[in-house]
């Protein structure tokens, strides 16, 4: 996996900016890509959640740092804190640090949409979904 996502970094930052989604596993991808071209440098940032940059067990931004200080660290600050459903607010409970699927997709949709999706709509769309899995479980 890591090669290939190495790889595909190095490749499309050559085109387009790219968003890598993730934690401290992408953040050892990044560091491959970076040795394969240092260019990727300045068009390339780690994607993630709070939960993640929060982590006092992973320090991820002396991490990402260490790879370059100029690879930034963008995070969506998604709150479970209130959802009705246990599953989610186990996320605030520091048992699930979801990198890619909550911090890559989330941070993707609000930069894609230029603003126009926010943390509520996301929380409004997770829990619309999360609700039509339980209801069909």
């Amino acid at each position: 996996m890591m090669p290939v996502n190495a790889g595909m970094i190095v490749g499309a930052s050559k085109r387009v900016p790219v968003v890598v989604g993730g934690g401290t596993q992408m953040a050892a991808v990044m560091a491959i890509a970076v040795k394969m071209d240092p260019r990727v440098v300045g068009n390339m940032f780690q994607g993630t959640t709070r939960w993640l940059v929060d982590d006092p067990k992973s320090n991820i931004a002396k991490m990402v740092d260490s790879i370059s200080p100029d690879i930034p660290i963008v995070y969506v600050s998604m709150d479970y804190s209130s959802s009705p459903y246990e599953g989610l607010q186990a996320y605030e409970w520091g048992f699930i640090k979801e990198g890619v699927g909550c911090g890559g997709a989330a941070v993707s949709a609000i930069v894609g949409s230029k603003g126009s999706v926010t943390c509520e709509t996301l929380l409004d769309k997770v829990h619309e979904i999360y609700r039509n899995i339980i209801d069909h479980a």
